[in-house]
């Protein structure tokens, strides 16, 4: 049975959204592109189910604007990719985060502090999601507001995995070749040697599929991006 969506909600956090719309900006800059152009500079062949929905998750963030004739990376978009760290980037990140009216509703609904995932998912199902739709939502919800907040919302739902496809040189050196469907179970433990005094580890829990690996690329790297402003700013 198919999943019931909003069709103004993410299925994406903003974190994978906004790297995806990096490749956008990368081909095209401020320059506008059909709709086909535009899938094809995020990686896909052509308009299916799952470039148009990662289309509509970029639409719907504000990272890209306009119509299908006429798509183009938008301006606060730009402050991201662009401007270093500051009030006006702050500014730019929240208004896209929340741009998603469901993420802006849920935000009026609870600007202090969440409720419990039973009672989030209640109020979901009550606009038509699915219970594990609604599920989805409350795990992409929370990582969007750990990135604007900076503080830790624990998921206590179901898993959800997500279709992304981008590439990170660090996780390719771990991974080289992910094969379409094959997962990797129990817990797998990796440890890099940075400097004589700094170290890096990787844990694995679970069943991991490649969609999981794919997105864990898009957070390594939109965090590498973090630490490096920030070592550059010390």
């Amino acid at each position: 049975m198919a999943k019931h969506r909003s069709p103004n909600c993410p299925q994406i956090p903003f974190s994978t959204a906004i790297e995806k719309g990096r490749r956008v900006y990368e081909k095209e800059h401020t320059h506008p592109a059909v709709k086909l152009v535009v899938a094809q500079d995020l990686g896909y062949k052509g308009l299916s189910g799952p470039s148009l929905a990662m289309l509509g998750a970029l639409r719907q963030y504000g990272i890209l604007e306009g119509t299908g004739d006429a798509l183009k990376v938008s301006k606060d978009a730009l402050a991201y990719y662009e401007m270093d760290d500051g009030p006006e980037r702050e500014a730019a990140v929240n208004r896209m985060v929340f741009a998603p009216s469901l993420f802006s509703e849920l935000r009026e609904l609870y600007p202090d502090q969440l409720p419990s995932d039973g009672n989030l998912r209640h109020a979901l199902i009550t606009k038509g999601f699915s219970s594990d739709a609604a599920e989805d939502v409350i795990k992409v919800y929370k990582e969007n507001l750990k990135l604007v907040t900076g503080e830790e919302y624990v998921f206590s739902g179901g898993e959800a995995h997500k279709p992304v496809d981008s590439v990170t040189k660090i996780i390719d050196g771990l991974f080289p070749s992910i094969p379409p469907k094959p997962t990797v179970s129990a817990v797998q433990n990796y440890s890099f040697a940075l400097s004589p005094a700094a170290r890096a580890e990787l844990v694995l829990k679970g069943t991991i599929t490649p969609e999981d690996l794919d997105l864990l690329r898009d957070h390594i790297e939109l965090t590498i991006r973090a630490l490096a402003r920030k070592a550059k700013a010390e």
